[in-house]
């Protein structure tokens, strides 16, 4: 279980007095999939990257397992939780190959024949010959997932994962969370624009206004026994 409880954050340099994310508490689930949503500048990136560890919090704590996340720990703690977000996590001059036998060192849990199903299943192995600042913007969203799931993290933390992706791999990409999710128990946190496209997998919904924590339930809860409402409505309401 990762629980995040009373995070504040306010940019370097701002001259803004508030925080930007503020007073924040959260706790992810193994097993289930909950979605971040919000309207855009409301603190969704800043807070997954506060959750990762990518960047210090002023104030708050993050636990894993019911143990604080100290400074010390971060490589251990990285190893359990995978963040996607396009932040340059591979060297662009390398291809996806080469990036792939560099950085997979780094995690023993490291699945080498489910990342080639994965190759095979988002058509890249041809492109996994180019260099990684040459892909599209799609393929590199391919690339940076399916190097996250071949490491069977026990947290995903994805930031936008459907941005660029073509319908098919859109598709191909939440069959495959959901199926990590109910064969190894893997908990995740979605935070995305596309809210129609994800809300029949999500289990828990967090609606996130100004830097906060406006709302939060399971999705019978906010949605409807039926789905009645629509993501875009829990948002609007």
């Amino acid at each position: 279980m990762l629980k995040i409880t009373d995070m504040n954050y306010r940019y370097p340099g701002s001259h803004k007095k508030k925080f930007e994310i503020k007073d924040v508490s959260l706790t992810l689930e193994p097993g289930m999939i909950s979605c971040l949503i919000g309207r855009n500048g409301a603190g969704k990136t800043t807070l997954l990257k506060l959750i990762c560890g990518m960047i210090k919090a002023h104030s708050g704590r993050i636990e894993w397992n019911g143990s604080e996340v100290k400074r010390k720990d971060l490589p251990d703690y990285r190893r359990n939780v995978a963040y996607v977000g396009g932040e340059d996590w591979c060297a662009g001059a390398l291809t996806i190959r080469q990036n792939t036998e560099l950085f997979k060192q780094l995690y023993p849990e490291f699945d080498d024949t489910y990342y080639e199903q994965l190759m095979q299943l988002a058509d890249l192995e041809i492109a996994a010959e180019q260099a990684y600042y040459q892909l599209s913007a799609g393929q590199q969203m391919k690339a940076e997932l399916i190097f996250a799931l071949a490491r069977h993290p026990k947290m995903l933390l994805l930031d936008e994962p459907l941005a660029n992706l073509d319908p098919v791999f859109k598709t191909d990409i939440l069959e495959l969370i959901q199926e990590d999710v109910a064969k190894n128990g893997t908990g995740v946190l979605i935070s995305s624009h596309l809210v129609d496209e994800i809300s029949d997998i999500v289990d828990v919904i967090c609606v996130m206004e100004n830097g906060t924590i406006q709302k939060s339930g399971d999705r019978f809860e906010l949605l409807g026994a039926d789905g009645e409402k629509s993501l875009r409505e829990v948002i609007g309401a």
